[in-house]
This record gives structure tokens, sequence and C-alpha cells, in this order.
């Protein structure tokens, strides 16, 4: 079955607005087994709108629509999508009556006259219910068509999609497979994955890179026998770069090692800004392993909360593989953890010289009584750099884990 997303909204098409909504739609529909046609962003216009339907409809069995159920002159998606279908729209007393309770007690007011758009429904539609806002969804059908239609942030959308996949007609079940990689390039997972599934019927796959971490496969087929054949295959040739097989992310797969374990962590930074702490931080329950995290910046704090010597900061200065060494040394004696990270660096855009470029990151990763030290040179933006430094010494963390330290 084939799916199109349309995603409407002047803050997308104006750059404003990052939209993320459509990676998470097409990877879930992905794993639904749905082929998604089109991705398409269009600006708050009836025309526009309008005529992305009518060719989504034309080659899709699905259409999913975000954005444009607010309270504002230019929430059309609704009135749009009702006027292609030829559906009357009407005025759910009972639900705005919530709405209005809900706005007082908030904000102590009477509520805006627009916040009566959020209580419209189409004709012969479904109403889909928010938990995380107060724009519902609809799912209508269409001789055999299906359109779905979602609030456009995304942590709404995601809630209201869920309560979507309850009348979505679905293809036949489809098992999938996500495999992550590291230190491999998106063109040599994909030539092997070419290759290797030119051997089997029925077994679709795409590729996607996460920045900053590596190339990831989805694979998907409707024989889990066969999936999880080529599943060993790929253990079989690409073993020691394969961080998952369940789709995790990478900090995720890190502190799972640390638990299986029973280690410990904490972290030292500076350039990174925190960056590293909050990568840990974003897995939940992470604090039976992560102690603590110091975010170093001055050559004071290095010494006094680190214990880094001044003849080290004075010798080599403070991005040096020896400052790295003893800023992992000190977090990890600080905390009293079995693992100790840093991460130290000149993130820009000022700050670096001939001898220590921009983009020149330091970092150290401490196991027991063995320490590491590694020095990289990132390109890109002030948070691109800080971003990449601190998701560099998690895939370093990650491949001592699986070539020395602990792994039976």
């Amino acid at each position: 079955m084939k799916a199109a997303i349309l995603l409407t909204g002047d803050e997308i098409t104006r750059g404003v607005v990052k939209d993320s909504n459509g990676g998470y739609l097409a990877e879930s529909l992905t794993a639904l087994g749905f082929e998604v046609q089109s991705i398409v962003v269009v600006p708050d216009s009836r025309e526009y709108i309008s005529h992305e339907i009518r060719t989504a409809l034309s080659r899709a069995d699905l259409l999913l629509i975000t954005g444009g159920l607010g309270t504002t002159f230019d929430d059309i998606t609704l009135q749009t999508v009702a006027d292609y279908l030829g559906r009357e729209l009407s005025f759910d007393s009972e639900y705005y009556s919530a709405l209005e309770e809900s706005f007082l007690k908030r904000f102590s007011r009477e509520a805006p006259a627009g916040l009566k758009r959020q209580a419209l429904v189409m004709q012969d539609s479904v109403q889909l219910p928010n938990i995380s806002g107060s724009a519902r969804g609809s799912f209508v059908r269409t001789e055999n068509k299906e359109i779905v239609i979602l609030p456009g942030p995304p942590m709404e959308m995601e809630a209201v999609f869920m309560e979507a996949l309850k009348h979505i007609t679905l293809p036949p079940k489809m098992f999938s497979r996500t495999i992550g990689f590291l230190d491999l390039t998106e063109p040599e997972v994909e030539d092997f994955t070419e290759e290797m599934l030119s051997r089997f019927s029925g077994v679709k796959f795409v590729t996607r890179v996460r920045y900053f971490s590596g190339p990831t496969v989805i694979l998907s087929a409707s024989d889990e026998s066969v999936l999880e054949e080529v599943c060993r295959l790929f253990s079989e040739r690409w073993k020691r770069y394969i961080y998952t097989t369940s789709g995790e992310e990478l900090v995720e797969v890190v502190v799972k090692g640390l638990r299986e374990k029973n280690l410990t962590i904490s972290v030292a930074e500076s350039c990174s800004g925190g960056r590293l702490s909050a990568l840990l931080t974003s897995v939940p329950g992470v604090s039976d392993v992560f102690s603590g995290g110091i975010v170093s910046y001055s050559n004071e704090s290095k010494m006094s909360l680190l214990k880094v010597s001044e003849n080290s900061l004075s010798q080599h200065g403070a991005v040096s593989e020896e400052v790295a060494f003893e800023m992992a040394a000190g977090t990890s004696r600080l905390f009293g953890t079995d693992v100790g990270l840093s991460v130290t660096g000149i993130a820009g855009p000022s700050g670096g010289s001939d001898l220590k470029p921009v983009g020149l990151v330091c970092s150290a990763v401490r196991i027991a009584d063995s320490i590491e030290t590694y020095t990289d040179r990132f390109k890109g933006a002030r948070e691109t750099i800080q971003l990449r430094a601190a998701s560099t010494v998690l895939k370093r963390l990650w491949r001592l884990f699986w070539n020395e330290y602990y792994i039976e």
C-alpha cells in the first residue's frame, strides 16, 4: 500500500521552523509496511493544499496532512479538505465548552474567538483525541482512500498519529529491523545491502544517515524468518561495526552496556558546553549509571574542580590530549565512577589559530585504570562542532567496550 505526506505551514516554507514531522511519519509508515510516495511542503494556501491533495490521492491509498489546525486565520487545513471533498463542517458545542473551561483555568480570562476553529468537525469523519494539546485530528474515508489530518506541533502530531493508527487500514503484516552502523559510509552499507538482498525476494530496505552517529538500514519483509536470516548475514559481514539491530540510538546502546556491566559514568566538558551530559540524560532512568557532569570552561575550573595540573595547561594548552587525559581522570575521581569521558576543543567561530584551528577537539575515555586519548578536526557551525564532539566520544566509548573492555 502507498502513502503520501503533506506538510502545511508558512513557517516551514519560509524556513522559520525546521520540519521534523515528515521524517517521523515516513519512518513510522515504512515500518508499518507502507511505501511512502512523497513528502511535500506547502504554505497555508487553499490553492496549494487542494492541488497537493488531488496529486497525492491520485497515487496513494493513504494521505497524512499536518498543520493548520490552530486558532488563527491562516489555520485553514480542515476547511480546505472539507471543501475538496464536498463535505460540511459542523460546530461541536460540547467540545468547545471544554476548550473554554480549560482556557479560563489556564489563563484566567475569556477564550479568544479563534478557539472556535478547534471545535469544528468534518461531516462523516472520526475525531482523533489529542492528549498533548487542544487541536483534535480527523480521520476520513473517501471512496477507497483514507485521509488523516494531524496537528503541526511534533509532540501533538505524534500523539494524534497514534490515535489514527486505530483507524488506518494497514498493509499485510510486515516485520522490520533497523540496523545502525558506526565507522562505515552510507555507500558501503548500501552497496552491500543491494548485493545481499538480490538473493532474497520480498525484502525492502531504505538507508539513511543519523548525522551524529552513522548510517542505518531499515529492512522490512512479510516473512520474519527471511528478515532474521538477512540480519544474520549483516552481522556476519559487519559485526564489529553494528551497534544496534533494533533501532536504538547510540546513546541508548551505551547506557544499556553500562547497565549490563554494572558500570557508572561521569563526564567533563569544555567546548561541548554540556551537550554530552544532555545526550546521556536524554535516556530515561539513566541516573542508575550516570553520576554527573562538569562543564569546566575556564582553565581555573579545570584546575580547581578536576585537578588538571597548571603545568599541563601551560605546556600543552587547554585543547590537548594531555589535558583531556587529566579531565577524564578528574571527573572519575570527583564522582567516583568507573568510566570518565572528557571533551575539550575550539568550537568557534573565533578562537582558532594555525596551530590549533577551529574545530580541533581532544577527548579522552577512561575505563577502570586505562585512559585512551584522541584528537579530531570537525567542520561546521559552532553547534555542529559541539554535537559532533559529544557524539564522537560516545562512539569511542562504544568502540572500546566492543574491542577491549568488559565485552565477553
